[in-house]
């Protein structure tokens, strides 16, 4: 009987993580390549497959994601991981519920100039009006980084929010002088600019760039959600990796990039665990900036 019961306990250590039935979620995503395991994880039945009834939610300004969280809209949001530390520190409790993408990568990303602007260097970046998604937020504080790596100092520029969607009109019309893109809008900026630098590139292997995170309280309580959201999100992963038409397809339909720009895309470097090391890269960047005050435990701030 004791046997029976061993063998039992380990085969059930096997089967996926499933859901309450049916379990109903909201999840807040931003249109970028970086969660397309979001987008096939609900398209391909694999959230579902896991107990999730997951409805995806376009997010429109990437600053207010963590006032979204906190205010109920959703449980699960995908923040930068730098907003996570920075409620941390404002005293919100906030944790990493999984990673999605990393830097650097295949995917493109760099700082776009018009055709025919002289502008060359990050130097002739001072005093000009540089497009970022939102203040504070990943683009912009590596974009700060990446200024002074190069000698300039990033006080003299002026940064300005411009959503993705808006980069190539904003650019194209004089609004500002550069945008920060990434894929899969980094194909329609080439028609009419050039990039003069990739922070991306500057930034240390395995970077967090996109992530998933929760309340701790609402982690603690739905650790089985959790597990299920983790599992189906690796599944999504492995489709992903063997059918690169239809994660394509999935792009388009949620980021509203036209197919050829999608095509010419290349996919991100996916991964769902998140490790101490890399929380503590933008833990050490955000008090380097001056963005937070505190010096909170990155091994803390993972959801178990």
């Amino acid at each position: 009987m004791k046997k029976a019961a061993v063998l039992l306990s380990l085969a059930m250590s096997f089967l996926p993580f499933v859901a309450q039935a049916d379990e109903k979620l909201t999840l807040l995503f931003s249109p970028t390549t970086g969660l397309t395991p979001s987008y096939i994880a609900k398209d391909q039945g694999i959230f579902a497959k896991h107990g999730l009834d997951v409805e995806l939610t376009l997010l429109t300004n990437q600053g207010a994601v963590i006032s979204a969280l906190v205010g109920g809209t959703a449980p699960i949001v995908t923040p930068s991981a730098l907003a996570v530390i920075q409620a941390s520190d404002q005293g919100i409790d906030v944790v990493f519920v999984a990673s999605s993408s990393m830097s650097p990568s295949k995917s493109r990303s760099g700082i776009f100039v018009k055709n025919g602007s002289g502008i060359k260097t990050p130097a002739d970046l001072i005093g000009k009006k540089v497009g970022v998604p939102s203040l504070n937020t990943l683009i912009h504080v590596i974009a700060r980084r990446w200024l002074e790596e190069n000698g300039v100092d990033y006080n003299k520029v002026n940064f300005a929010e411009i959503g993705f969607q808006q980069m190539y009109d904003t650019l194209n019309g004089g609004i500002v002088d550069a945008v920060s893109a990434i894929d899969p809008y980094y194909g329609k900026l080439e028609q009419i600019g050039y990039v003069v630098g990739s922070p991306d590139d500057s930034l240390p292997k395995n970077t967090l760039t996109s992530v998933y995170a929760s309340t701790r309280e609402w982690a603690t309580a739905h650790k089985e959600t959790v597990a299920a959201f983790r599992q189906s999100l690796n599944e999504a992963i492995d489709y992903i990796n063997t059918h690169d038409a239809e994660a394509r397809a999935a792009i388009v339909k949620y980021t509203k990039q036209p197919e050829a720009v999608v095509a010419a895309t290349p996919m991100p470097d996916l991964a769902v665990t998140v490790r101490p090391e890399q929380v503590k890269f933008f833990v050490d960047l955000a008090r380097h900036q001056g963005l937070i005050k505190s010096n909170p435990d990155a091994a803390n701030m993972i959801a178990p």
